[in-house]
C-alpha cells in the first residue's frame, strides 16, 4: 500500500455514450466540488455520441482546464475507462457515471476514506431515482435499490457501517492497482467493475463500502 500526499491529485473518469440528458448535471455537479481545483482533472471518455453529448461537453472543455474530452472509438464502458486511465496524471482515479449527480464533499470523503482505511478501493451508496415521472421508471428505480431486486448488493442497498465488499459501483481506487491488477476487461459489456474487483481482491486488495457517501443515481427508463 502506498502513502498518498495531502490532497492527492485525482483523475475522475467519466466513460459516456449519448448521454445528452444527464452528461452536463454531472459535470456541474462535479465542478462545485469542494476538493482543490488545482489537484483534479475530469476526463470525459466519449464512444462517439450520435446525440448533441460531445457538443454538450465541448464548451466546459473550453471554460475549465481541468475537463478533457477523450474519444473512445470502440464505444463500450470498459474500453472508455482503459482510455481514461491511460490518460489519467492523479495518484488516486475515480470512477464517475454520467447518469449521477455528486454533493459537493464527494470526492473529498472519498479521498479521505481511502487514505485513513488503507484499502484499495473505496466507493459510497447510489441513491436511486426514477429518470422520469412514469409507473415503469419508478418500479426500475424501486427495483434497483431494493433487496428483492438487488439482494445484498450493499452500494444499491445501503449499510449501517463501513464494510469491506466483493464491489462498489464507482470505485475510488489507488493508481497503483491498475499495475497489480491490470485494466478493465473490454471483453465485459457489462459487470466490467464486478470483475476487476475480484481480480483486486484475488491479489490481497480490499474494497471498502463507504456509507456515509453517497450520490444521486438516476436509473433507466425503460426495461429495454
Amino acid at each position: 500500500m502506498s502513502t498518498m500526499t495531502r490532497d492527492p491529485m485525482v483523475s475522475v473518469m467519466i466513460p459516456c455514450l449519448n448521454e445528452e440528458g444527464y452528461i452536463a448535471g454531472c459535470l456541474d455537479s462535479i465542478l462545485a466540488s469542494d476538493y482543490p481545483k488545482d489537484r483534479l482533472e475530469i476526463l470525459v471518455a466519449d464512444g462517439r455520441s450520435s446525440d448533441r453529448t460531445r457538443e454538450i461537453v465541448a464548451p466546459y472543455v473550453t471554460r475549465h482546464a481541468s475537463v478533457t474530452l477523450l474519444d473512445n472509438p470502440a464505444g463500450t464502458t470498459p474500453a472508455a475507462l482503459n482510455v481514461a486511465v491511460r490518460a489519467a496524471s492523479g495518484d488516486v482515479i475515480i470512477r464517475m457515471d454520467a447518469h449521477v449527480t455528486y454533493p459537493p464533499e464527494y470526492i473529498r470523503r472519498l479521498v479521505r476514506g481511502l487514505e485513513e482505511s488503507g484499502a484499495d478501493n473505496v466507493g459510497g451508496v447510489l441513491e436511486t431515482v426514477p429518470a422520469e415521472d412514469t409507473a415503469v421508471a419508478r418500479a426500475i428505480a424501486i427495483g434497483m435499490s431494493h433487496r428483492f431486486g438487488v439482494g445484498n448488493s450493499h452500494f444499491r442497498v445501503g449499510s449501517t457501517k463501513a464494510r469491506e465488499v466483493d464491489t462498489v459501483a464507482f470505485g475510488c481506487f489507488r493508481r497503483d492497482v491498475f499495475v497489480r491488477a491490470g485494466l478493465f476487461d473490454e471483453e465485459l459489456i457489462r459487470n466490467q467493475d464486478d470483475e476487476f474487483n475480484f481480480r483486486l481482491i484475488s491479489r490481497g486488495g480490499r474494497v471498502l463500502l463507504l456509507p456515509e457517501v453517497s450520490c444521486r443515481y438516476f436509473a433507466r427508463r425503460s426495461l429495454t
